[in-house]
């Protein structure tokens, strides 16, 4: 964990001395440098400076500057040559700790520039919420910024225990979900496009009990219905195969959207919905699972949600073309596991009653790990095996 500190004048000569940034962070070097943002904010009154040390080194600096009652713009830089470590998220959140606990502050905001897609999806897993946007010049360009505020409230009500030093363990801020029901549609229950592993009955069962489990831990439900054209030949409009099952439409939802593509995300306003909730983890079922549900998987990352998919609450059906066949169970199976690499965890049924029972989070997994357990200690393939039970 990050020290911190007050930024004394030493440390402005060390700032002055690190690398430039490069790529996409091109942009933020202005900050570093004499005449930048940190120069113009310490001249400023009301203006709190802390310098982030590891192992007595300085890998980083923040600010709070007050800016009305009970409230402080927000400010950050790391060495360039220490981004992209988890250093950001550390010292994030140890200095709203210092901005909350210790000067009394309400509300925390910042602006973040549009194309810094890291940094967003950072202050969007802290529990900033979006506030609008502004325009300004800097060195002679325009840039884009995003507004974005996180409360005194919603700051405890995540992080509660974080970044209280004296204890030994730290406390992860419980997930704040959104249960997303994906085309629970009649045409995928022996319908036009039948659903067959895992056995549609299995996944439509637990979709039940997941909506049931969500209502009761006042978990939101957001149901999303796919209409297509009247030509279509499966879920058009106006037919029995495009109306919900009656396991989704006899429970109710919190929200309902329509889409006529696979991704939830695509032109139906849910991420602005999600985002004014400050609601950061999407509990994924429905189907099915290579299409729709791995759209909205990819995108919700994309969007700097935390996705989980519940595996036997989803469902695949065969494919031939010429690009091969497939089977139902094939397709489900190795869908799933690519998205646990990356894009989700994973799970099923069972397993999500007893993280939202308990609290808890499920366990993700990487790329890398992923391809070194599939190699084998001697760095070999190992030969094909099926994934674990679905219970």
């Amino acid at each position: 964990m990050l020290h911190m500190r007050r930024l004394h004048e030493a440390d402005i000569t060390l700032v002055r001395r690190w690398p430039s940034y490069s790529g996409d962070m091109a942009q933020m070097d202005y900050a570093l440098r004499a005449g930048g943002w940190l120069d113009e904010f310490r001249a400023r009154a009301d203006t709190l400076l802390y310098a982030a040390d590891d192992d007595g080194e300085l890998v980083g600096f923040s600010l709070l500057h007050r800016s009305g009652d009970r409230e402080a713009e927000f400010r950050i830089a790391l060495r360039p040559d220490r981004t992209g470590q988890g250093l950001g998220a550390d010292l994030t959140l140890q200095t709203l700790a210092i901005g909350f606990a210790d000067h009394g502050l309400a509300r925390i905001h910042l602006i973040v520039r549009k194309n810094n897609r890291r940094g967003i999806r950072l202050y969007r897993r802290i529990g900033f919420v979006d506030r609008g946007e502004c325009r300004k010049d800097i060195q002679g360009e325009t840039v884009e910024f995003l507004l974005m505020e996180i409360s005194l409230e919603l700051y405890f009500r995540l992080h509660a225990g974080t970044c209280n030093n004296e204890k030994e363990e730290q406390v992860m801020p419980v997930p704040r979900r959104v249960l997303l029901v994906i085309d629970v549609q009649n045409d995928y229950v022996g319908g036009n496009l039948p659903i067959v592993y895992p056995p549609v009955e299995l996944s439509l069962a637990n979709i039940g009990r997941a909506m049931d489990a969500a209502k009761a831990a006042a978990i939101p439900v957001v149901v999303v219905q796919n209409i297509l054209p009247a030509t279509a030949p499966f879920m058009a409009q106006g037919t029995p195969g495009a109306d919900l099952h009656q396991v989704v439409s006899g429970r109710g939802w919190d929200h309902f959207l329509k889409k006529n593509m696979p991704s939830a995300f695509h032109e139906t306003g849910l991420e602005a919905w999600l985002r004014e909730r400050a609601i950061d983890t999407i509990t994924i079922v429905g189907y099915m699972t290579h299409n729709c549900d791995l759209s909205t998987v990819v995108a919700g990352m994309h969007h700097g949600f935390a996705v989980e998919l519940l595996r036997d609450a989803t469902g695949s059906l065969p494919y031939a073309n010429r690009a091969g066949l497939a089977s139902a169970e094939e397709i489900h199976r190795v869908m799933t596991v690519v998205m646990q690499a990356r894009f989700a965890a994973v799970m099923t049924t069972e397993e999500w009653l007893g993280l939202v029972a308990g609290g808890g989070r499920p366990e993700r997994d990487t790329i890398f790990a992923s391809n070194q357990r599939a190699r084998g200690p001697g760095g070999d393939p190992l030969p094909p095996r099926q994934g674990g039970s679905l219970g």
